[in-house]
């Protein structure tokens, strides 16, 4: 049976990967890493690092296996920051494209 403090964990999750979704955003590891593509080749990404989290973009050329370009859109936030700010930044970057 799990203790009080393992369910508080699961349904904190569970509020983030929620929140994430209603975002955009996928869920790659819950709790953990998530993901909006912008285009077939630009990807944000929100992602905890340590005890705070971090959101950025990266693109790729078609067929390379490594990313060409990143751009830092916010570093070492509490989750509702990074995921605000990811959200933001996709949803200025698809009005930009049209």
């Amino acid at each position: 049976m799990p203790t009080a403090d393992e369910l508080i964990y699961e349904a904190e999750i569970e509020k983030m990967d929620k929140r994430a979704r209603a975002a955009g955003f996928l869920t790659l590891c819950p709790g953990e890493v998530y993901t909006c593509q912008l285009h077939r080749t630009t990807h944000v990404f929100i992602m905890l690092v340590g005890e705070k989290w971090s959101a950025w973009r990266e693109t790729w050329k078609e067929g390379k296996r490594h990313s060409n370009a990143q751009k830092t859109i916010v570093e070492n936030v509490p989750f509702e920051i990074a995921i605000q700010k990811a959200k933001g930044y996709s949803q200025f970057i698809s009005k930009k494209r049209g």
